[in-house]
């Protein structure tokens, strides 16, 4: 098996390496922009098929490859909605989660409307799961939800909203016939449930509930039959989210959400008697981005976050195997995909390197690995920008990793004096890793250094790192960024007469906050999808969820509370500080955005606007808050690029 590790990672390798003396092509605009010729790869469970969607004339097809037979074959084409997710129910079934953006009537805002529907490899019928069931809630988001395969049939158990318009709705377990996508009621929640657990023979092993009005959560499990409680507590937030089941069935595996200092986001075991211990799957330094289930959400094992991401399987064999495929790609990131029932197959993406995208099977039967296909392959290996995870210090001292993307075909010996693009990401609870960054990409493609600083409050690196940036928006985690500028400029790398910052979501907030209060550093601002005004999104979660609702003390506690802290979020709202700006500002915004209202770029457009400071505002029709869609995403990176050329455009 190393052998053939080693003769994919030495391709890579040799493939980049010829970017120190050929001439980096540039691909069109377009090879960025648009989606990536494929993505969400799925491996059947008998490890004879694998599912994937491939993108052509604005949509997506789904399309499968035979192991056995090398055959490729094209079935349905989805049109007019977002796909967001494919796998496997059962040998023959697929599970496609679609969504999009929609305003019913007599429902006052726009939601993300999401559904899950049923496509038969065999009759290559597609069906739309829980339909006609009776008194399905209209206007629920995260519809669409796969708990698992009941044994022996061709059915799966989907929780949903029932209820009566009017009727504050409860939320129940439903069994759903994959041909049919018809649903029959299982077992009823109440209005306080927010997940099930259920066994493939139909035991429902815990069942998790959270009164947003009492503030009180609690645990359930039917494991004996009867409804036993097995753990409640009191708080503004869930102490608690589960994972899954342990594989043996002996336990629940849950995390904790930091409410409870005492439980910082580390995996836990909870017995169906409520006693809790450690999973002994915490790793100093990192946290555990997910776990990696088989049928009906039993655990087999965790990935870790950090610049690259690593793993930890309960099966020794399967551990083994993974960890043989990461040692194999040093200098990439290695995904887990999907894998066969009983782990003689995985499926792998690996990205950075000098791949834009490379999905692989390891069949550790045969001890080989197949290259299947490229995410990507309008984009080479030498048009690919080097990735380097580096960290520096900030000026309190705390070290801040980041990732850096160099132009493409550049050298140790070439980096000088270059125009940097800084793009702090979105979250602010997330982080950026080495892999292949579509925009990042484009702009290293076109002779841009790019930073994409971890700034304190992002996972990935610890609990203690995410809680150092609670209550430091627009304060330390800004400082981040810029001391991550300011750390390369005085290595000789930037030039910092050509620095421009771009962000998305929390980034475009970030962005905001760069152009308002380090206005001599940065000759440009691109902000998308924008946070402007932080007490106006406070009220909007609270109009949305209801004030009693946990997501708002969540926005409380990291950013502040608008009631005892007024100055201090008006101070670090970036629509109050318009006058501050020096930059040219360029707002881009989805008109359906459900996560972030395309009024907080409206107000920002205006203060700036008022102020007599040039701003731009480029308004995405029919675009969420991802930029999902391939033509307006192609629209907002022509904007941004030209902006970004026209202010500290690279030689």
């Amino acid at each position: 098996m190393r052998a053939a590790i080693a003769a994919v990672s030495v391709f890579l390798i040799c493939a980049g390496a010829l970017t120190a003396w050929a001439q980096v092509p540039h691909p069109p605009l377009e090879a960025y922009g648009e989606l990536p010729q494929v993505r969400n790869m799925a491996l059947s469970p008998d490890g004879n098929l694998i599912a994937f969607l491939t993108r052509a004339d604005g949509a997506d097809f789904v399309t499968t490859f035979d192991v056995r037979t090398s055959k490729l074959d094209f079935h349905v084409r989805l049109d007019n909605v977002s796909t967001r997710n494919l796998w496997f129910a059962d040998n023959e079934f697929l599970v496609i989660l679609a969504s999009d953006t929609t305003l019913l009537h007599g429902f006052q805002d726009k939601f993300e409307y999401s559904a899950a529907f049923s496509f038969s490899t065999k009759t290559n019928e597609l069906a739309p799961l829980l339909r006609k069931t009776k008194d399905l809630y209209p206007a629920q988001a995260g519809l669409g939800h796969v708990l698992g395969h009941a044994a022996g049939e061709a059915a799966v158990f989907m929780p949903a909203y029932i209820g009566k318009v009017g009727v504050e709705p409860t939320y129940d377990l439903l069994k759903v016939n994959l041909a049919s996508g018809r649903a029959i009621s299982f077992k009823k929640g109440s209005q306080s449930t927010i997940d099930w657990f259920v066994d493939a023979d139909g035991k429902v092993l815990a069942r998790e509930d959270y009164s947003n009005a009492r503030n009180h959560y609690e645990i359930q499990t039917y494991i004996t039959g009867k409804k036993k409680t097995i753990f409640k507590a009191d708080g503004n937030r869930p102490p608690f989210s589960l994972m899954g089941v342990k594989a043996d069935r002996s336990s629940l595996i849950l995390a904790g959400s930091g409410a409870d200092e005492d439980t910082p986001d580390n995996l836990l075991e909870m017995d169906f008697e409520g006693n809790i211990k450690p999973a002994g799957l915490s790793k100093p330094d990192t946290d555990i981005a997910a776990t990696y289930s088989t049928d009906n959400r039993l655990v087999a094992g965790v990935r870790y976050d950090g610049p690259r991401p690593s793993y930890k399987f309960f099966e020794p064999g399967a551990d083994a195997a993974v960890q043989e495929v990461v040692d194999g790609f040093p200098n990439s990131s290695v995904y887990v995909l999907s894998h066969s029932s009983d782990w003689s197959k995985i499926l792998y993406l690996v990205e950075g390197g000098t791949t834009a995208g490379q999905f692989i099977l390891q069949d550790r039967t045969a001890g080989k690995l197949m290259g299947i296909i490229s995410a990507r392959d309008t984009i080479p290996a030498e048009a690919i920008g080097e990735v380097n995870a580096i960290s520096y210090p900030a000026r309190d001292g705390l070290n801040i990793p980041a990732i850096v993307t160099w132009p493409a075909g550049s050298t140790i010996e070439t980096r000088d004096n270059l125009p940097l693009v800084v793009m702090p990401h979105g979250g602010p609870a997330a982080h950026d890793t080495v892999g292949f960054d579509w925009m990042a990409q484009y702009f290293a493609n076109r002779g841009y250094a790019v930073l994409q600083p971890n700034f304190r409050g992002s996972t990935g690196y610890g609990y203690d790192f995410m809680r150092a940036g609670a209550g430091e928006w627009g304060a330390k985690m800004q400082d981040d960024v810029t001391d991550g500028v300011e750390a390369l400029v005085r290595e000789g790398l930037v030039d910092p007469d050509r620095v421009c910052i771009v962000g998305a979501s929390y980034g475009g907030y970030s962005a905001l906050a760069g152009g308002a209060y380090s206005p001599d550093l940065y000759k440009c601002v691109v902000a998308i999808a924008p946070v402007s005004d932080l007490p106006r999104m406070i009220r909007g979660e609270a109009s949305q969820h209801g004030r009693d609702h946990w997501a708002v003390d969540y926005w409380k506690d990291i950013i502040g509370n608008p009631k005892t802290e007024k100055d201090k979020l008006s101070r670090i709202s970036p629509v109050n500080s318009a006058s501050q700006f020096k930059a040219p500002v360029l707002l881009i915004h989805g008109r359906d955005d459900t996560v972030v209202p395309f009024e907080q770029s409206d107000v920002m457009r205006a203060a700036l606007t008022s102020a007599g400071k040039s701003v731009e505002l480029v308004a995405l029709k029919n675009e969420d808050h991802w930029l999902s869609e391939g033509d307006t995403r192609k629209q907002a990176l022509e904007a941004m690029s030209a902006f970004v050329d026209r202010h500290i455009g690279s030689e």
